[in-house]
Order: structure tokens, then C-alpha cells, then sequence
């Protein structure tokens, strides 16, 4: 049997990231070993893992001052709330995002945490949480010191994603869907069963709805949930006001406007890459893409690459918005320093 080459491509990018997403750094590591590069140095490096985009999505910025130079970021590692831009990264913790100065500013951050291998993060009430491979939820208050483990009610520790609806936290992991009860600071399972390795949420049409790796699970008006789309394995799903974005492995982006009858929409995209995350923001959708981000207008067919001032084939593998300003970044970066490291 012949492989095409689009096939093999796929192949290795797709074990690139999977590694980048779940490989444990070294027990023997430090957080204080990864010392950041200059802020020159970033700053006109031509091969950032952060980007801003001020303009809904024409251009995009270079926004990676501040952050060492061999970075690692998970699926699901940025997060935003309404005061703050916060990032995850594997081999040297939590950063925050200073506006002021345009730079990120590190918070201190527990090696048992990364030793644990950080994934997704969340910023809620003034709270970061992050969500870790083998130790589950870790949370502290931005201007705290400590770091709290929040594990009550999990049946699976390994974390895939955080989510926010209606005021409220809720977590995916490798066994179902949980919200985090803040009265009795514990965590509430919703729906699950064994092996249900459920990689995103979305609200749409006033139910849930969960991208697993056995189908799409919804959410009925009695309360009872139902495998609507068993035929697909998702990493992710999204919703604006009038349609479901499904992104899946094997038949790649699909959208509905009911949940249940799908259809394509690849148009414009790489047809044999898969898509990361779908957001809508301003009146636009956009699509987080192996070699870039797409954009089209809501009643558009087709997706136009929209990556000016990103690095050719850019693999935008996170995709947030924070009021007017959006948000992409990608999973690895081993920057070569112009500068000398400062001691």
C-alpha cells in the first residue's frame, strides 16, 4: 500500500504534538533553570509562540517578551478572563501577561506541578487553575503564594481542558465532565463513564455537548444524555449563536446547525490537516489550523488564511480572545538567542 506524502506529513505532526502535549519533563529539572531571553531578543525574533492580534485577526504581533526561549505549551495552555491573560507552560510554569510593560511575567510555580506535566489553564474570580497530566487541578489566588491541590470528586486526574459557562468552571478529563461546586470548593461530575477521554465543551442551543474519543455526547431537555454522533473521535467543539463546529480526527471540521446532521467544512482549508479550535469573535470565525489561522464571515463557504506576520506554516495549536484583542500560540518553540542569556 502507497502513503501519500500529505499522509505521512500528518503523521509526524500529529506525533510531534501529541509528545509536546503529554511528555513529563525531567524529575531532575528546576523551575528557575529556564531563564528567560532579553526583551530585545524576543521581541524581534522571527519565531515567537505568543501572537496578538488588535485588528480581529489582519495581523499579528509577536507578543512572546518575557518567556524563556525553549518553551513548550499544551493544548488548552492559554487562558482569559476579564482582567487577565495567564499561559501554561510545560518546563517552566505560569505566566501572566503585563500590560503595561508588554511583557509576561512569571508566577512562582511548584515543581511537584510540573513535574506533573501542566496542561490546560483557567482564570476565574482572580483564581488560576491549572490542570496537569498525572496530579490533576492545582489552583492559587494571582497575588497568593501557595499552591493548593483541588482533586475532591475527580474520578480521573489526568486534565484535558477547562471550561467556563454560565459563570461556572467546569473540567474535562479522561473519564467525563465535572463543575466545580465553589461552596464546598469541590468538583461535581455531570456526565462520564470509563475511558471517556473528553477533550472540549460547548453550550449550544441551551445543552452541552462533549468532543470525546467515543462520539459527541448532548445533553437532552429531561436531563439525560445521548451519543449523537458515535461515528466520530473528537479533540474539540465549539459553538457560535446558529452552529456547532465538531473538530475530529477522521473526518476532519464538520459543523451543524442541530447536532446531529453534519456536514463539511473544509473549504479553504488543509484537507488533510485537522483543525484545533474554532472561535468566533466579532462578527468573524476563525479556525486554528496546522500552518495558520483562517477566517470567514458568518453565511461564507470558504476560509482565507489570515496569518500576516506569523512565521510560514505557523501551527496555531491555541486560539483565545480577550476583549477586543485575540490570541493564538503554538505548541514548542527553541529560539536561538542573538543576544547573550543575561546571568
Amino acid at each position: 500500500m502507497i502513503i501519500s506524502l500529505d499522509k505521512i506529513l500528518l503523521i509526524i505532526f500529529t506525533t510531534l504534538i501529541w509528545q509536546c502535549s503529554n511528555s513529563q519533563p525531567s524529575a531532575s529539572s528546576t523551575a528557575t533553570e529556564a531563564k528567560p531571553l532579553s526583551t530585545d531578543t524576543l521581541q524581534t525574533a522571527q519565531d515567537g509562540i505568543v501572537y496578538f492580534s488588535y485588528d480581529n485577526g489582519r495581523n499579528w504581533i509577536n507578543s512572546s517578551s518575557g518567556l524563556p526561549g525553549n518553551i513548550r505549551i499544551g493544548l488548552g495552555g492559554i487562558a482569559t478572563s476579564n482582567q487577565f491573560i495567564g499561559l501554561a507552560t510545560k518546563d517552566d510554569g505560569v505566566y501572566l501577561y503585563d500590560f503595561k510593560n508588554k511583557m509576561w511575567d512569571r508566577v512562582s510555580t511548584d515543581q511537584e506541578i510540573i513535574t506533573a506535566n501542566i496542561g490546560a489553564m483557567a482564570i476565574k474570580d482572580s483564581i488560576i487553575f491549572v490542570g496537569t497530566q498525572y496530579k490533576g487541578v492545582f489552583y492559587k489566588h494571582v497575588t497568593g503564594e501557595n499552591w493548593k491541590n483541588l482533586n475532591e470528586g475527580l474520578g480521573n486526574t489526568t486534565i484535558r481542558r477547562f471550561c467556563e459557562f454560565n459563570d461556572t468552571l467546569y473540567v474535562c478529563t479522561n473519564d467525563g465532565f465535572y463543575l466545580l461546586n465553589k461552596i464546598s470548593n469541590e468538583w461535581k461530575i455531570i456526565y462520564g463513564q470509563a475511558s471517556l477521554q473528553t477533550n472540549g465543551a460547548t453550550v449550544y442551543n441551551g445543552s452541552f455537548y462533549l468532543a470525546t474519543n467515543k462520539g459527541i455526547f448532548s445533553q437532552k431537555k429531561d436531563r439525560t444524555w445521548e451519543n449523537t454522533s458515535p461515528q466520530f473521535n473528537l479533540h474539540n467543539i465549539n459553538a457560535d449563536h446558529s452552529q456547532l463546529y465538531a473538530m475530529t480526527y477522521n473526518q476532519l471540521l464538520m459543523v451543524s446547525s442541530d447536532g446531529k446532521t453534519w456536514q463539511s467544512l473544509q473549504n479553504g482549508l488543509p484537507q488533510t490537516l485537522y483543525t484545533f479550535d474554532v472561535l468566533y469573535h466579532n462578527n468573524s470565525i476563525f479556525a486554528a489550523q496546522w500552518d495558520g489561522i483562517y477566517t470567514k464571515t458568518i453565511g461564507s463557504s470558504k476560509w482565507d488564511l489570515s496569518s500576516r506576520g506569523l512565521s510560514e506554516k505557523f501551527a496555531v495549536t491555541n486560539l483565545k480572545a480577550f476583549h477586543d484583542i485575540l490570541i493564538i500560540g503554538t505548541s514548542e518553540r527553541k529560539l536561538k538567542p542573538t543576544k547573550e542569556m543575561p546571568k
